[in-house]
């Protein structure tokens, strides 16, 4: 589901959330419970229309919105089982030299990506290894939404992002898996 900069001991309890937005944006939430013994940093591939820059992710701060997925469940309630129910009857040269912004979202760091080549341009913690991308076909052409994490167990607070999309006709889910610094056949 994502990508880790660093190795993880575990990433439970994923969940994620994503709904088109105006024009041809689209909203992704994500959240996780992650236990690392260094910080990392947690990379998403976004499939963003070709010449997105710097600021054309826009980072949404749901610190003081920890239950935005309990409150998504409410709108779907979970069937009942019949048996219960009588019961119940009731690598290459970057774009450009600057640093990429860093930008605090609650109790992260958060950067956009526009293209592998620009990974340079950010500190060593938030790059994968040389070469990952060429290993995995199209996102080699993708935008990257990347958060700085910190090291330990936590219930990560729901990380949110919206972002110009590539097809402005379907949903972008982030489901590339690197937990370990290689590409797996299966994970």
């Amino acid at each position: 589901m994502c990508c880790f900069t660093q190795p993880v001991i575990s990433v439970t309890n994923t969940k994620i959330f994503a709904r088109p937005g105006k024009d041809e944006h689209q909203f992704v939430v994500y959240r996780m419970q992650l236990n690392a013994d260094k910080n990392l940093a947690m990379v998403l591939p976004i499939p963003v229309k070709p010449g997105t820059g710097e600021q054309g992710v826009k980072f949404i701060n749901l610190k003081e919105y920890a239950n935005f997925f309990d409150d998504l469940e409410v709108g779907f309630p979970r069937p009942v089982p019949k048996h219960r129910m009588t019961l119940m009857s009731g690598g290459p040269q970057p774009a450009s030299t600057e640093m990429i912004e860093v930008v605090q979202v609650g109790d992260f760091e958060a950067s956009f990506v526009p293209t592998v080549r620009d990974f340079s341009r950010l500190d060593p913690i938030f790059q994968l290894p040389a070469g990952i991308w060429n290993k995995l076909g199209d996102y080699k052409n993708s935008g990257f939404a990347v958060f700085k994490l910190k090291a330990g167990h936590q219930d990560v607070h729901p990380m949110a992002f919206s972002f110009p999309r590539r097809n402005a006709h379907s949903l972008f889910f982030p489901t590339v898996h690197i937990h370990d610094g290689e590409v797996h056949p299966i994970a």
